[in-house]
């Protein structure tokens, strides 16, 4: 029954999906307070980049996981992180490969697919945890749901919930939502700036293989490009379609065991509401659905009055509602 009918209401200048889509980007800015920066380093002699708020001792961690083209230190994500950790929370931001300040070490990039460094996280950090919940936005969101679903007998059990912000849970109509003309000059041609932008300064010090034609990837004009000539070859798969179809998390949210709320908007850029898991969600006792009519990908802008964001109020009441001793 967690279908959650949304009591968001969107202040009136801001009831349009692109402006909500828009908003944190132009008017709001990182906490006051820093965040304490850190690394993790992977299996495979990678690094990632990391920023804890840890005020006092706390037995519940909450990791942030970025979206496409972001980081840790994205400025909605860190100030999620810095009022959640005013809940006696510790949290902890980090960086997917390829993001971040610096570069990592490997010649591999982020992919939707590849949860193998979010589970290195939660099992390293699970040492000195007793409570994790994983929050994630954009496609951080469907990087934790595969990690749930796709690997749910390895979730490690102090995993208490995962609380995912405009999950795109199906990849085909995300990235043909990304081609539509508006969507294409407002932000694929930003992504694709910033993902030639690194591949660049990758190849400088990285073999990228015989498998990736540099000159064809310099020529990529879109996402799908990117991931058709550069991400697929280097990850074994045929095609950029071939990928989506890997990636896509829709059959296996049916898999997850831990508490999960999805939030999104009707009027998101990206998402196409009928990709979403209603039936699921009906269904289960711990899948949680809350579409509200406006909010656009990501925003969901608070009014003067409001104290919190929309999204920090849903993710305590969905903290409070999972809490275990």
């Amino acid at each position: 029954m967690p279908i959650i009918h949304s009591d968001y209401r969107a202040p009136w200048l801001f009831r349009n999906g692109h402006l909500q889509t828009l908003s944190l980007r132009l008017f709001r800015h990182r906490p006051s307070e820093r965040p304490e920066p850190d690394h993790f380093s992977t299996d495979d002699g990678d690094e990632l980049e990391l920023f804890w708020y840890r005020p006092g001792q706390s037995d519940t961690l909450v990791i942030f996981s970025h979206g496409l083209e972001s980081h840790a230190k994205d400025g909605p994500l860190l100030s999620f992180a810095h009022t959640v950790s005013g809940w006696g929370c510790h949290t902890l931001n980090w960086s997917m490969r390829s993001c971040g300040k610096r570069l990592n070490h490997t010649r591999w990039f982020y992919l939707g697919h590849d949860y193998q460094d979010l589970k290195a996280l939660v099992n390293h950090y699970s040492q000195h945890y007793r409570r994790i919940y994983l929050v994630s936005v954009s496609l951080g969101g469907t990087i934790t749901a595969n990690y749930l679903g796709k690997d749910s007998s390895e979730v490690n059990p102090v995993v208490k919930g995962a609380f995912l912000l405009s999950p795109p849970l199906e990849l085909d109509s995300f990235h043909a939502a990304m081609t539509k003309p508006l969507n294409n000059w407002l932000y694929q041609r930003h992504f694709v700036r910033s993902l030639l932008d690194k591949f660049e300064r990758k190849a400088a010090y990285i073999d990228f293989g015989k498998e990736v034609d540099m000159d064809w990837v310099r020529d990529c004009k879109s996402v799908d490009q990117i991931e058709d000539r550069l991400f697929a070859p280097m990850h074994g798969f045929e095609s950029s379609k071939h990928y989506r179809q890997h990636a896509c998390s829709l059959p296996h949210l049916k898999n997850i065991t831990v508490p999960t709320y999805v939030l999104t908007a009707e009027d998101d850029p990206f998402i196409d509401n009928n990709q979403l898991p209603v039936k699921l969600a009906k269904e289960s006792t711990n899948f949680y659905l809350e579409l509200a009519r406006h909010g656009g990908h990501t925003g969901f802008v608070k009014r003067k009055s409001d104290h919190h964001h929309w999204y920090e109020r849903r993710f305590q009441w969905f903290m409070e509602r999972t809490a275990v001793a």
